[in-house]
């Protein structure tokens, strides 16, 4: 990828990473300035349509195993994302 995807942004990755297999897909869900974080959308655990991440309230959501995974990757990673367009 060449430019910082937005919040908002479905991608796709193109490589395997552990428990993403590649080609999987999902969206920037988190900015944090030098790099975005991606909520999988995976077969067993599918994103909710409504997702958004609650950076206000991150202890809840890292323990309620609901949740999407979620990936960070800085901006020197972004090339192991694809845009979905």
């Amino acid at each position: 990828m060449n430019k910082k995807p937005q919040v908002g942004d479905r991608v796709r990755n193109n490589r395997d990473f552990l428990g993403v297999p590649r080609g999987s897909e999902g969206v920037i869900d988190e900015d944090y300035g030098s790099g975005v974080t991606v909520a999988w959308d995976l077969p067993d655990r599918p994103l909710p349509k409504d997702w958004h991440f609650d950076q206000n309230n991150p202890t809840t959501w890292a323990n309620n195993p609901e949740n999407p995974l979620r990936d960070g990757f800085s901006v020197e990673e972004l090339w192991f994302l694809d845009l979905v367009e």
